[in-house]
């Protein structure tokens, strides 16, 4: 990995995870540009989420190399935002919105610094940017899944990213809340950022992201969504026996058939 004047947003090369010497991850290679709303998509335990916590150093791989804009990911912590799978949460903590959002301030403050006006001014309006303000001092734990998932991705927004990785963020959550969070993401990409979101549904692929990488323990391919996201490329991500439904309207390919899930 040379210097560049105008390095990737990522660059993973020859990135290998194993637990107990299973691979979970084998020999990836990838590389994201600057200003790209990307997805992964792949099966269950094709080591999408896997593939973020090692880029985030959440998880050691056994091999490979990461570099966020050409430096290693130690060097570039501030410019980086994260939304993990709701499920991961403790949602009984006893905790305020507010406070979740403010969480995404401690790198920029410090743990041993109280945030005062400006930061809870900074956190309402990350919380008014993805319609949860009036929620701000309602205890998470009383929250609908889809409010949760509003106020992680408002954590994530107070700390003005230009990189931000999303594990399953519509997962769960109804129409209303999904296309919202689609549109903050697209309004993320017109400010410049790059956002990397591990994502379910294929119908939605073309519509929603303009690169995307498909993903089966291997890189299966990635780049932008109308070269990669091919038949024959989800028949080798998803396996050839899975039949794909073409949509009547666009030509995408759609959810794998109830074959897909045995």
């Amino acid at each position: 990995m040379t210097d560049d004047p105008t390095p990737a947003a990522l660059t993973v090369r020859d990135l290998t995870v194993a637990y107990r010497d299973d691979p979970v991850l084998w020999d990836i290679d990838l590389t994201v540009p600057t200003g790209t709303l990307m997805g992964i998509v792949g099966p269950n335990g094709a080591g999408k989420t896997t593939l973020i916590q090692s880029v985030l150093g959440l998880v050691e791989p056994a091999a490979g190399q990461v570099r966020i804009f050409g430096t290693p990911y130690a060097e570039q912590r501030q410019r980086v935002g994260y939304v993990p799978q709701r499920g991961s949460v403790d949602w009984d903590f006893p905790t305020h919105a507010l406070d979740v959002v403010m969480m995404g301030l401690y790198g920029q403050l410090g743990w041993f610094r109280r945030p005062g006006a400006p930061e809870r001014e900074k956190a309402r309006a990350a919380l008014d940017e993805v319609g949860m303000v009036d929620y701000a001092d309602r205890q998470i734990s009383q929250l609908s899944g889809g409010q949760q998932q509003r106020v992680f991705l408002a954590r994530a927004l107070v700390q003005d990213a230009d990189l931000y990785f999303m594990d399953e963020p519509l997962q769960g959550v109804d129409a209303t809340t999904e296309r919202a969070i689609i549109d903050i993401l697209r309004a993320l990409r017109r400010r410049g950022c790059t956002v990397i979101v591990v994502h379910h549904d294929l119908q939605t692929v073309t519509e929603y992201f303009d690169h995307v990488m498909l993903l089966n323990v291997r890189r299966i391919a990635s780049g932008p969504v109308d070269a990669v996201f091919t038949d024959e490329n989800l028949r080798l991500t998803y396996g050839g026996r899975v039949g794909f439904l073409r949509q009547q309207q666009g030509g995408g390919a759609a959810e794998p058939s109830s074959e897909a899930a045995a």
